[in-house]
């Protein structure tokens, strides 16, 4: 018994074996905002400044997921400072 192939909703086969590319959590400063339980003008603010870094599409602002993890694991865990010599 021969297998029918898949068929998108055009009509062209769809390849099984092409997974598709998948773009990162992109999210918006209401969400980001939500995360970081601020609110949404601030991470507006941050994001205007470059203290969080965000992508601009059109005339609107997103966040990519992965970066604002970075942003917070940079706050949690800071370079260590030089000790200065006094004297």
């Amino acid at each position: 018994m021969a297998q029918a192939s898949p068929t998108s909703t055009n009509g062209r086969e769809a390849t099984m074996d092409a997974a598709p590319c998948a773009p990162p959590e992109l999210m918006t400063a209401e969400q980001v905002a939500g995360l970081l339980l601020l609110p949404r003008s601030t991470v507006e603010a941050y994001a205007g400044a470059g203290c969080c870094p965000s992508i601009k599409i059109g005339k609107h602002r997103r966040f990519v997921r992965s970066d604002v993890v970075s942003v917070i694991d940079g706050l949690r865990h800071p370079p260590a400072r030089a000790l200065r010599r006094t004297g």
